[in-house]
């Protein structure tokens, strides 16, 4: 029996970059493209809706369902919002396919990605290539659990993990919260998650065959109080939950903080704005800067 797959792409303030999204998805043997409307905007929402309009006619045998929340969830919560949905519906679906709004899918993405499954009924979740201006992570990341370091190679003290750029699973890896925490508003989760498949021992896969184009670039700017201190925060949450045994937490977290304060220190100087520093010192404060209010392109 043929799988049932849906899709979920969030859009935050990006209806165009949503719209070229989507629209490579159609022809992907998709049932479902969940767009979450994560902007907490009325004009937002307005141009969404348009874009979302003009798709109709190519769409065919394809629902596209825009949901809302009425406000931006952030990345994890925005994903398990649309999961939790599905899942409350008649008949969810049997895969997820996670894309970012400014992504776009290559052909026969979808028919490529679930044939590893098929290959191999271990694996829990499969990604694509990502092909972008940064080759070093076109077959995923290593994440350095105590400096934070974002590596292209195996090493001491890295391991493996996809971006969620994109991202295939069944609905059996998802619980009644979701796949992603949500104590990571965003930056970081896709790396928790990788971590904790490797320490269930689940299998994740890179097809080969299949490709993602994403031309990496600020999703936010890059300047900002806002990112600074969500990824400082990101970073430091790891240092909370990679570990093996507790007492590694106190070492993960005081390499982790002097990584983060030379980069810091080096990006304040560099750009002369006070952002990355006040960031880190902020970051150990719950998640309560928001995202900065933009205006619709």
């Amino acid at each position: 029996m043929k799988p049932r797959v849906c899709a979920v792409i969030l859009d935050y303030f990006g209806a165009e970059k949503t719209k070229q999204s989507t629209s490579s998805l159609l022809g992907q043997d998709l049932e479902t493209v969940y767009i979450l409307d994560n902007s907490g905007s009325d004009d937002a929402s307005a141009a969404l809706e348009r874009v979302i309009g003009e798709l109709s006619d190519a769409a065919a045998g394809v629902k596209i369902r825009v949901l809302t929340a009425g406000k931006n969830l952030g990345f994890a919560k925005g994903v398990n919002f649309v999961l939790t949905h599905d899942r409350r519906c008649e008949a969810p679906h049997d895969y997820y396919l996670l894309l970012n709004n400014d992504a776009v899918a290559g052909a026969d993405l979808v028919v490529n990605m679930l044939a590893e499954f098929k290959k191999d009924s271990t694996v829990a979740l499969v990604a694509p290539r990502i092909v972008s201006n940064d080759p070093g992570r076109e077959f995923g990341i290593w994440y350095h659990r105590y400096f934070g370091l974002l590596l292209s190679r195996p090493g001491l003290g890295r391991f493996h993990y996809f971006t969620g750029c994109c991202l295939l699973f069944p609905k059996d890896l998802v619980t009644d919260s979701g796949i992603f925490d949500e104590s990571f508003f965003m930056y970081g989760e896709d790396v928790d998650l990788g971590w904790r498949l490797t320490s269930q021992g689940k299998k994740m896969v890179c097809a080969i065959d299949a490709l993602v184009q994403h031309d990496l670039g600020p999703s936010v700017n890059r300047r900002s109080l806002f990112y600074e201190y969500h990824m400082a925060r990101g970073h430091l949450l790891l240092g909370f939950k990679t570990w093996f045994y507790a007492v590694e937490i106190p070492f993960l977290l005081a390499t982790k903080t002097l990584a983060l304060a030379c980069r810091a220190m080096v990006r304040s100087t560099r750009f002369k704005s006070l952002a990355p520093v006040l960031g880190l010192s902020i970051s150990w404060m719950s998640s309560t800067i928001q995202w900065p209010k933009l205006k619709p392109k």
